[in-house]
């Protein structure tokens, strides 16, 4: 009986782990797992925001113990809102009331003024002097209707009056040469100023001697 000549059949042997392959497939699926925990992170770019511990109401300085932190995602509206991660103003007020729970905005924030002065925006013909800006000291002259189209003698009503913003004065073709500004003035000259902008006075702003 003749003999056969059977082919040994290959062995199977477990890769190592220096074998190639093996280290292909590990950075694969490490590279499968950091590209997961970067989408989850992405979709979850959550910031903290400050937001009213309990109902704010305007006139009464903000105390830390007021505020809260909330976490959410404004995205292009993160600008229009008070970010934790910063310091809340110190001294400050809000402007109109905020609700508990409700997010603070940017502008319901003002400084509160320690000598009570309030912003009144006043537009006056004549430009100011070069080199006046905000900061600057003037003082706000009121000539009133006299009854006869003209005006009395100008008063001094808002001496060494503080100048909080100067823009210049536009219509609908325009600059009309004018100025519009926003003077911080006392409760004491207050109701003269306003009575004045409202009834037609001739106002006029030059800087102040006393606040040079």
């Amino acid at each position: 009986m003749e003999g056969t000549n059977t082919a040994e059949a290959p062995r199977l042997t477990r890769p190592g782990w220096k074998d190639p392959r093996l280290l292909a497939g590990l950075l694969l699926v490490l590279l499968s797992v950091a590209g997961i925990v970067a989408l989850v992170q992405s979709l979850d770019r959550s910031e903290g925001y400050w937001a009213a511990g309990q109902d704010l109401v305007p006139g009464n300085v903000v105390e830390a113990e007021q505020l809260t932190v909330v976490q959410a995602r404004l995205g292009d509206a993160a600008d229009d809102y008070l970010r934790a991660d910063e310091p809340f103003p110190g001294d400050s007020a809000v402007v109109g009331t905020v609700r508990q729970g409700e997010l603070l905005p940017a502008g319901a924030v003002a400084v509160v003024d320690p000598q009570s002065r309030q912003a009144v925006s006043l537009t006056v013909a004549d430009p100011l002097p070069e080199g006046t800006a905000s900061g600057s000291r003037v003082d706000v002259w009121i000539a009133a209707k006299d009854g006869n189209q003209g005006f009395s003698e100008p008063q001094l009503v808002a001496p060494s009056a503080e100048l909080a913003e100067i823009t210049e004065a536009t219509g609908s073709f325009g600059s009309t040469g004018g100025m519009n500004v926003q003077i911080l003035v006392g409760p004491e000259q207050l109701p003269q100023v306003l009575d004045a902008k409202g009834n037609g006075a001739r106002i006029s702003v030059v800087p102040s001697l006393a606040g040079q």
